[in-house]
């Protein structure tokens, strides 16, 4: 008997399928990795479908790949060979809605701006705004990889705001782990553990996230650099002074000009920063003059955006534009993340590769929390220069490491930057291949993703 003909027996036939369009879908994520075309999908609606799921996968030795919008870009929603892929974007409830406690608990497939829009009802939000794709990302994917986005800077990521999980773990038990409280000291943090494990060690069935209130006012602000070194150093002197700012994002030149290329946002080319306070107007006011007056240390004067262009619009098509600014190019990413000194090095390093190997990249990030991406655009059908833009890629992040940083600081690690998980973490790696097994005993959650038993 075939595992879509198992799958049958314990799921409605529309729950099911192994029809090549749909399994063409679920093969691959938004990373640049290769498809993997897996035996079959399936759609749960509940906690104890997924149970089930798993059970069935533990006794036919089939692995697991947990799915939801597919906008993973590291490779972690990739399927395994003769693997199934456990779509979740259909669970999207919200299961309750604490208002006066600002909690809400919902299902992983609800998509992050839809959530915000029915909270917006009640004057709340989930802050950790997935940068560009707030649209397509899941709550439960976002838990999953520990995302993090423009407001980060202010609110923090996705962790800081889950308090409690229900989910099932490589043996098919259901449990709930955390609880409402927002402080506890009671047991290890499992909440914490599960949040960032990109699917390894348990499925997420429930996500009870605490809320913030709607800021009063808001101030968005642009500044233009002579260089991205300026622009850099003014980011790190920003965050010495302690000015609370809501968003801070740095776009180097290349991105510019991408952006121009693609939306004739009729951009000045050059280094700027884009920023956002949120408070009273006499709050917005102080903190937008105290940030003017050091960027202007460093040269920065304000950018005037044509239009009254919203910046975090002109923001929310970088990737886009860098995609398109050589077709039949591919991007080759990454997400480090560093001590915010070390921001203007990072940036400079990133500089002196491109210009060494005659190579395009593109800089930008939520810099207030240190972290940049620098995106290599390459053909990815010339060996040699693929091959150039991979070694380009681990030096950056090797220096990253050298710089007491992370490989990533939101996109999770998947298959993309899996060898170079141990240079990061060293002994402790055999630690997390230990709690893997105790949480999925048959290595069937996800195998192979992060790092190998």
């Amino acid at each position: 008997m075939s595992i879509v003909e198992k799958l049958l027996q314990i799921l409605p036939q529309k729950q099911v399928s192994n029809h090549t369009d749909q399994l063409n879908v679920v093969s691959k994520d938004e990373s640049t990795l290769d498809a993997v075309i897996p035996l079959a999908v399936v759609w749960a609606d509940s906690a104890k479908q997924i149970s089930e799921i798993i059970k069935l996968c533990i006794q036919t030795k089939t692995p697991l790949t947990t799915r939801g919008a597919g906008s993973a870009l590291e490779g972690s929603t990739i399927p395994s060979a003769n693997g199934i892929v456990l779509d979740v974007s259909k669970m999207t409830d919200i299961i309750e809605f604490w208002v006066d406690d600002l909690q809400v608990k919902v299902q992983p497939g609800i998509i992050y701006d839809d959530l915000n829009r029915y909270l917006k009802r009640e004057s709340l939000f989930f802050p950790p705004s997935p940068g560009g794709s707030g649209d397509l990302a899941t709550i439960g994917g976002m838990v999953s990889t520990n995302a993090s986005g423009i407001y980060s800077v202010k609110y923090g990521g996705t962790k800081e705001y889950i308090l409690e999980l229900e989910i099932v773990t490589g043996d098919g038990t259901i449990m709930k782990i955390g609880n409402r409280a927002i402080k506890r000291s009671s047991g290890y943090n499992l909440v914490d553990l599960i949040t960032g494990s990109e699917g390894t060690l348990a499925v997420i069935t429930a996500v009870t996230l605490k809320l913030a209130g709607l800021p009063e006012g808001r101030l968005k602000t642009a500044f233009k650099f002579d260089s991205e070194i300026n622009a850099a150093k003014a980011v790190s002197e920003i965050c010495k002074y302690g000015i609370d700012v809501a968003a801070i994002e740095f776009l180097d030149k290349n991105v510019m000009e991408a952006l121009n290329l693609l939306k004739d946002y009729k951009l000045q080319e050059v280094p700027a920063l884009f920023l956002e306070f949120h408070g009273s107007e006499e709050v917005l006011q102080s903190n937008n003059e105290m940030a003017a007056s050091i960027c202007e240390e460093f040269g920065g004067t304000e950018l005037k955006l044509a239009g009254r262009q919203n910046p975090w619009e002109i923001r929310h098509f970088v990737t886009d534009a860098i995609k398109h600014r050589k077709p039949g190019y591919t991007i080759l990413r990454n997400d480090v993340a560093f001590p915010i000194s070390k921001l203007p090095e990072m940036v400079d390093y990133c500089h002196t590769l491109s210009n060494r190997f005659n190579i395009l990249i593109h800089a930008f990030g939520h810099v207030g929390l240190g972290l940049l991406h620098a995106l290599i655009l390459a053909d990815k059908t010339d060996e040699k220069k693929w091959s150039q833009a991979l070694e380009i890629n681990d030096l950056i992040i090797k220096k990253t490491l050298k710089l007491d940083g992370t490989i990533s600081g939101e996109h999770g690690i998947g298959l993309g930057h899996k060898n170079l998980f141990e240079l990061e973490h060293g002994n402790a790696v055999s630690l997390m291949q230990k709690i893997k097994k105790q949480f999925d005993p048959q290595d069937i959650l996800n195998p192979g993703k992060i790092f190998d038993l």
